[in-house]
């Protein structure tokens, strides 16, 4: 278990090895000042007792004066070295899987909530016994309690070896109880981790659905859950406290009677002047210091189990499902090539068994649209994901300008594919900034061309304030936004998942006919079950229980099936 984490710190620790170099040695420096300073003052009090020579007694107060200053510096500079190396820890392992999170495919993101996946990225990492606290503080910690041991027991010896057995003749006991409650102390503070990714469970789905709840009255309902969830973490919490107290207070007694002993013992040698009474007081000052340690070291291997736990679901985001990374780039497309070609496209969800595509062909031209139309369920959307190289195809073969999509680079899908999915999403932040998504070759006169294509230029300021999800705007200035962004990169290809039912008809009818005009090169597959849209497009393509149905221009599919004139009907 201890090997699999160490093992997985690896990787970070390289990365800061000068950092963690510099931690052990100070860490080091610090225990050996800590450990000496009881050992010089004892000869301030052997020559206090046995006579006065007040040029050794200066010379020693300035020795420990020297010692004290050294010693508060490493104490200082040791927590805020260990912090900040916290810090660099977090921030590292943080982005290095959101990375990694970022480069899943849907199969990923069907397995892992939003909610799970935010706490695994925060509560895993941050805060007391996580990630970050273990890949500094956690691990220099055994190092710490052993230096302190080892440099104790060394310096006690040297005085009184016969002593310094009896002194540590308790510390046996208190490394049996603590492997004997382990695995208790472990089960405590995992339960409290749950509790805790529990609660973040429940207020991540409340605000995330809070107009559901406000819409329905079930304030007083969502109240009780989360007092509920509340309540057994606070169960949880208990535990942990009184696990540990009970250990502390335990060991605390254990270790009284290892002091009693060397009091009586330690008494009895200074009586028949085997040791001074200087000796006597460093046996003390290290007896109460090395206790500590032993706890210490126990922990660690605690800590080790919660940190295991982590790491384990750390490394769940990081198994399988990635997106295919492919490598090339397409020629310049020229008007008479197809921009893109479905060949019997088969499609299934994992697991399922349930077909959602089956025996698909498709052509699209430069400038062409194309409208897919089909009752719900019938596999619209996933067309639009699998033209865009979001899903891979079962069997078959999908191409956009003669090359397979999933052998396109990301940027060049990303750059030459335009995709509105049906679900508006909008970030934090300005109108512009949604548009422009960070990518600095879109330059302003893009944008402003885009904003005007989708209908936004003169209702919407570039420079107005967006939350979280789009409020702030109304559903079909999202929706013009969604696609101001999409048209931004002159993209070669547009996919539109439903997006023109946020929008009234007038609207419609105003962007189909700039797209036209500002974008006539651009080829566009859009999903739909609005008659203004099919009507605008050249070619529809009618899906029924995954299969094409029918091709051809939306009057002539009403003319000819009553089904198809059905999907219209409203």
């Amino acid at each position: 278990m201890l090997r699999v984490v160490l093992k997985w710190f690896v990787g970070y620790w390289r990365r800061q090895w000068r950092g963690m170099l510099a931690l052990f040695l100070l860490t080091t420096v610090g225990i050996a000042l800590r450990s000496l300073y009881p050992y010089v003052f004892k000869y301030v009090i052997d020559s206090l007792t046995e006579g006065v020579d007040f040029t050794r007694v200066r010379t020693w107060i300035l020795v420990i004066l020297g010692l004290g200053i050294a010693r508060e510096i490493t104490q200082w500079l040791l927590p805020s070295t260990r912090y900040f190396l916290n810090l660099k820890f977090g921030q590292a392992i943080r982005l290095d899987h959101f990375d990694s999170i970022l480069r899943k495919n849907h199969r990923f993101f069907n397995r892992f909530r939003s909610g799970d996946l935010i706490t695994r990225l925060t509560d895993d990492i941050d805060g007391d016994l996580k990630l970050s606290w273990f890949s500094a503080s956690g691990v220099m910690r055994p190092v710490e309690a052993t230096l302190t041991l080892l440099f104790s027991i060394i310096l006690m010896a040297t005085l009184h070896w016969q002593l310094t057995l009896l002194a540590i003749l308790p510390l046996p006991l208190i490394v049996w109880i603590m492997t004997k409650t382990e695995h208790w102390q472990a089960r405590a503070y995992s339960e409290r981790q749950k509790a805790t990714s529990d609660t973040v469970d429940v207020l991540e789905s409340v605000f995330a659905g809070i107009r559901i709840v406000i819409g329905y009255a079930t304030e007083q309902a969502q109240t009780k859950i989360f007092h509920r969830t509340l309540g057994e973490r606070k169960i949880k919490e208990e535990r942990v406290v009184f696990v540990r107290s009970l250990l502390e207070s335990l060991g605390s007694v254990i270790n009284q009677v290892g002091l009693v002993i060397v009091l009586f013992a330690g008494g009895w040698l200074v009586i028949q002047k085997s040791i001074s009474i200087g000796d006597f007081y460093a046996f003390v000052a290290y007896l109460t210091a090395i206790t500590e340690p032993i706890w210490t070291i126990s922990w660690f291997f605690v800590s080790s189990k919660l940190a295991e736990t982590s790491v384990q679901r750390l490394k769940e985001l990081k198994s399988g499902d990635n997106l295919v990374m492919g490598t090339r780039e397409p020629e310049e497309i020229r008007d008479e090539e197809t921009v893109l070609t479905f060949e019997n496209v088969h499609f299934a969800f994992p697991g399922t068994g349930v077909p959602i595509l089956e025996g698909v062909d498709l052509t699209l031209q430069p400038g062409e649209i194309v409208a897919v139309v089909g009752a719900v369920g019938s596999g619209k959307s996933t067309l639009l994901q699998l033209a865009g190289g979001l899903l891979t195809p079962d069997e078959g073969r999908i191409e956009f300008q003669q090359v397979p999509v999933h052998d396109l680079t990301p940027e060049v899908r990303a750059r030459m594919i335009g995709f509105v999915p049906q679900e508006v999403i909008l970030f934090s932040g300005s109108v512009a900034e949604n548009i422009t998504m960070g990518r600095e070759h879109i330059e302003p006169v893009h944008m402003a061309s885009a904003s005007r294509t989708s209908v936004l230029e003169n209702e919407v300021s570039p420079e107005k304030m967006v939350e979280q999800g789009g409020v702030g705007l109304s559903g079909g200035q999202r929706a013009r936004t969604a696609i101001a962004r999409a048209l931004a990169g002159n993209p070669r290809m547009l996919l539109l998942d439903d997006v023109t039912a946020a929008l009234d008809l007038t609207t419609e009818r105003h962007f189909w006919q700039h797209l036209r005009s500002d974008y006539p090169e651009v080829a566009v597959l859009v999903t739909t079950h609005r008659e203004a849209t099919a009507y605008a497009s050249r070619r529809v393509l009618w899906l029924e229980k995954g299969r094409i149905r029918a091709v051809g221009q939306h009057r002539e599919l009403l003319k000819k099936f009553e089904e198809y004139r059905f999907l219209f009907a409203r």
